[in-house]
């Protein structure tokens, strides 16, 4: 059985059980997530035994290793579908999507995923490589041994003498060793060990090789996954393998099957000598291991992270500075004196260098969460006669209702449906500045008809404003700061900002179009809380390299983002990122196909005095603090216009904010600022 991890992660999804061994590597380096994958008739000590162990080799140069024991094998229960293969692919694809947020350190860093699998595991490898090509942060994949063939005979003996078993076994005669591992002079016979073999290979499943044999499932794995797959492959084969003999008879089917890969950006090929279909097992195992090493070094090296979108299909992140995935924080660390440290270098590196991250085990109670999310569905549910009467244009606070569509980002039309909330404090006087117009009461709905909403609203935002003070000190302490240093930046009481968002399915929208749920910007705020209430996807970030990543819901978990006041109180160390709402209509659909109605989400974001100004800040950010925020900064799609938007005091600039985005209450209450505004932005998008 397999030695080499860490910790054995059990999961289980749609009836499939598998689970993975995980291995950590040097959490320093932050390396790629490695993901090995097995053949059929194996088990996951394929790769990590006595004699091999592919775990230990990429271990040792760094990399989290997660190596996963498909179902069927290894004592799981053996899958009862027709089509275990096709019906594996989103499962898989869940656990590496978990583990990686959960437990690779590569999250915190360069991030990626590299996909490494054998015979039928190279199936599923490049079969994830092009579902998931829009999910994971996927690098490469290298797959060996994976050699369909058109209108082949099954894999399984004819006639088959055990018709009722589910499981096939192959015999250890001179025959079948020279068909699973070539010549005998090649294999490494330490490796036929008989305790070994016991623990490495298993019974074979007929159900994966009648799938694997089948038209249908060449036609999917060659004409769509070969074809699809839009990340750098290495695709290689053994001189003997279950498909041909030698070379010169194998070379004719393995050119054919490389020419499929039309999607790629470069494909690395080679049918390795001196060695059969279980190359590991070969004296020349040395010559896979140099092939899958370069292989791994080069796309770490250039941190070429997979396309999120398709217009982005052409980029590449050389730069090792560029984030390629959202951090995934632990709160319980921050709250642990033995592990209060770890928390506030990782939480230092996301909020220099990435700017969003993931927050699990929260102080927010569930239930708390759940009422609250029920209560904020229940007021979008409501007739539109009942929101109109707190309508956002009856409020100089810009609080309140606003229909689908009313909001505008970057000159264009939000297709969402919003109530804005905030911490109840009283309007200001008539000779207080205009931008303190920001402050005021709510306005509330309908006591009769919803009369657990407003207790249920203010239950949420006090547990949240607490996170936020918490959080205000955690954040200054991560920059080596006094963790007071923050406190004189904010008012007593502070007024923080409540949003329910709903956005609608768009209607009429082709796959792959891009709709603007709501489009690229940056908070004005100090810190963002962000609820995404629905699992749907659709949130993305940019970053400096100009791509789009998914931040995709994690359940359990808030997303924080750095708001440009904090950008400006720290004089740019803590980076304000852009993002965007984007509503593809596969967005709108489980992995089955279903739809999941309207996706919702929940913002609080944390305000700062409105009266600090950039002679007021006089934060003393340590050197060692200053050298890491990196030159090279990449223009965004967001407004330049307003980057100097605090150069004056934060009220000001947040009022200009809320006018261009709020055009309907700015034409009412502030018509002069509005077209001063728009006259401005306009020459950002012309």
């Amino acid at each position: 059985m397999a030695t080499t991890f860490d910790e054995k992660i059990p999961f289980e999804k749609k009836g499939l059980q598998l689970y993975g061994l995980f291995k950590r590597g040097d959490p320093e380096r932050r390396l790629p997530l490695i993901v090995l994958l097995h053949g059929a008739g194996a088990t996951a000590a394929y790769f990590d035994n006595s004699a091999v162990s592919v775990v230990k080799s990429f271990n040792s140069l760094g990399h989290d290793v997660l190596n996963i024991s498909r179902p069927g094998y290894a004592g799981s229960v053996a899958p009862t579908t027709a089509t275990p293969m096709k019906d594996s692919i989103a499962v898989f694809t869940d656990f590496i999507e978990q583990v990686y947020n959960e437990k690779a350190s590569a999250r915190h860093g360069n991030g990626g995923i590299i996909l490494v699998g054998h015979s039928l595991g190279g199936a599923f490898s490049l079969s994830i490589a092009y579902e998931a090509r829009e999910r994971l942060p996927l690098l490469g994949v290298s797959s060996l041994g994976c050699l369909p063939v058109a209108s082949s005979s099954s894999l399984l003996p004819d006639p088959d003498l055990e018709p009722h078993n589910p499981r096939f076994v192959v015999q250890t005669t001179p025959e079948n060793v020279r068909k699973y591992m070539g010549e005998v002079e090649w294999v490494n016979l330490d490796a036929l060990d008989p305790a070994l073999i016991a623990s490495v290979f298993e019974p074979i499943l007929k159900s994966e090789l009648k799938e694997y044999s089948s038209n249908e499932f060449y036609d999917y794995l060659v004409n769509r996954a070969f074809a699809g797959v839009n990340i750098p492959i290495q695709y290689l084969a053994a001189e003997a393998e279950i498909a041909w003999d030698n070379e010169k008879e194998g070379r004719p089917i393995f050119d054919d099957l490389v020419s499929r890969f039309k999607a790629a950006p470069e494909v690395e090929s080679a049918i390795l000598l001196g060695g059969g279909h279980n190359y590991e097992y070969s004296y020349n195992v040395g010559i896979l291991w140099d092939k899958r090493k370069a292989f791994v070094e080069k796309l770490t090296s250039k941190n070429a992270a997979s396309p999120i979108s398709k217009k982005d299909t052409s980029k590449v992140l050389a730069n090792g500075d560029v984030f390629t995935s959202v951090p995934l924080l632990d709160y319980a660390e921050a709250t642990s004196p033995s592990t209060r440290s770890k928390f506030l270098k990782e939480l230092k590196d996301a909020i220099v260098n990435v700017g969003f991250f993931y927050l699990k085990n929260t102080s927010v109670p569930d239930q708390v969460q759940t009422d609250f999310t029920q209560q904020s569905i229940a007021l979008f549910d409501l007739p539109l006669e009942k929101k109109l009467e707190i309508e956002m244009v009856n409020s100089k606070h810009f609080l309140g209702y606003a229909r689908l569509g009313q909001e505008v980002t970057a000159l264009k039309n939000d297709f969402r449906e919003q109530f804005d909330f905030a911490t109840e404090l009283p309007a200001p006087g008539p000779d207080e500045p205009l931008y303190r117009n920001l402050r005021g009461p709510n306005q509330w709905p309908d006591s009769q008809v919803l009369p657990k909403f407003r207790a249920t609203i203010e239950t949420y935002m006090d547990h949240i404003d607490k996170l936020a003070e918490t959080f205000s000190s955690l954040v200054a302490e991560a920059l080596d700061l006094p963790s007071t240093a923050f406190d004189q930046f904010f008012d007593k009481p502070q007024q923080n900002k409540l949003k329910l968002i709903k956005y609608p399915e768009p209607v009429d929208s082709k796959p792959d179009e891009d709709t603007q749920g709501v489009g690229p910007h940056k908070d004005s705020c100090f810190l963002t809380f962000l609820l995404q209430g629905t699992p749907h996807t659709g949130l993305e970030v940019q970053n400096k390299a100009g791509v789009w990543l998914p931040v995709k819901p994690i359940p359990g978990t808030l997303v924080i983002n750095i708001g440009r006041a904090l950008e400006a109180i720290t004089g740019g160390v803590c980076t304000a990122t852009t993002h965007r709402v984007n509503l593809r209509p596969e967005n709108y659909k489980d992995s089955e196909g279903n739809s999941l109605g309207p996706r919702y989400s929940f913002a609080i974001f944390q305000g700062v005095s409105l009266d600090v100004a950039a002679e007021k800040i006089n934060l003393n950010i340590p050197q060692h603090i200053k050298d890491l925020v990196k030159d090279d900064k990449v223009r965004s799609d967001a407004e330049a216009t307003f980057n100097q938007m605090f150069n004056g005091n934060i009220g000001e600039g947040t009022l200009i904010a809320r006018v261009t985005s709020h055009q309907d209450v700015a034409q009412r209450w502030y018509p002069d600022l509005l077209a001063q505004a728009l006259e401005a932005q306009k020459g950002r998008y012309q």
